[in-house]
């Protein structure tokens, strides 16, 4: 990493500038990743993420077998806006099915990150992250068992803060907010500690939603996993207008 920054953001922060300033006009071609590679001297693999960045915020287009171009960004930021749906917070959730939420952080420590978060935050398997295990209950029942992993720049977090609200206190101590990210949901079944800390048997389904975060500067903020209880929670989206 060059400075605070991965190297991948700071080659999208000048790519993304570049075009804002009309070096790269709406609809031409950007440099190929081997030329970006020659020109800027990072790896191919750094090439390659920060134009998939690119992509994902909408500045660019990518065309199987002839490249990649600039978008008409106005266009394509707004057309994102109404199509991406509104997802609702666990309390918002909690509270729309007159529930009373309630977080407990029960673990913090620093770790290792697995190769996905290494790749996640642009640092090496051998460096550290900052995890954070929560409890979430409604009514005072478990719902669900959140762990969220964040860079090491947040890891003075107190168990206090982390037991309100995470984005508040990211905007409070460091004026950080989210801005896009990635969502998956699925299933998984219980282990030994979900189990424990859910009050469910051993192998019992559980909805498994996995959030990845970027701030609004385009940086990595925080990769979150949380397993719920079905019985005890719910989790709705408002879904875009569609039309046939």
């Amino acid at each position: 990493m060059a400075g605070n920054n991965p190297l991948y953001l700071e080659l999208a922060d000048k790519l993304r500038h570049d075009i804002e300033t009309g070096v790269y006009a709406i609809g031409d071609r950007m440099p190929s990743e081997p030329s970006l590679c020659e020109t800027t001297g990072y790896s191919r693999s750094t090439v390659r993420k920060a134009l998939q960045l690119l992509v994902e915020q909408g500045f660019v287009t990518k065309s199987q077998g002839k490249g990649t171009f600039v978008s008409d960004i106005p266009q394509r930021v707004e057309s994102a806006r109404r199509m991406t749906p509104t997802f609702r917070s666990f309390t918002e959730n909690a509270r729309s099915l007159g529930g009373i939420p309630d977080t407990r952080t029960i673990d913090i420590r620093t770790v290792h990150p697995t190769p996905g978060l290494a790749d996640f935050f642009g640092v090496e398997e051998q460096d550290e992250v900052f995890e954070a295990t929560r409890l979430r209950s409604v009514d005072g029942e478990p719902a669900c068992l959140e762990t969220i992993w964040l860079p090491m720049t947040y890891a003075d977090l107190t168990g206090e803060e982390l037991s309100g609200s995470l984005y508040a206190a990211l905007k409070a101590r460091y004026d950080v907010e989210p801005h896009d990210g990635t969502k998956e949901i699925g299933i998984c079944y219980a282990n030994s500690r979900e189990s424990f800390q859910l009050g469910v048997p051993k192998d019992t389904a559980l909805m498994l939603i996995e959030d990845h975060v970027r701030d609004q500067e385009g940086r990595p903020l925080h990769v979150s996993k949380q397993v719920l209880r079905a019985d005890k929670h719910s989790y709705s989206m408002t879904m875009p207008r569609v039309v046939v």
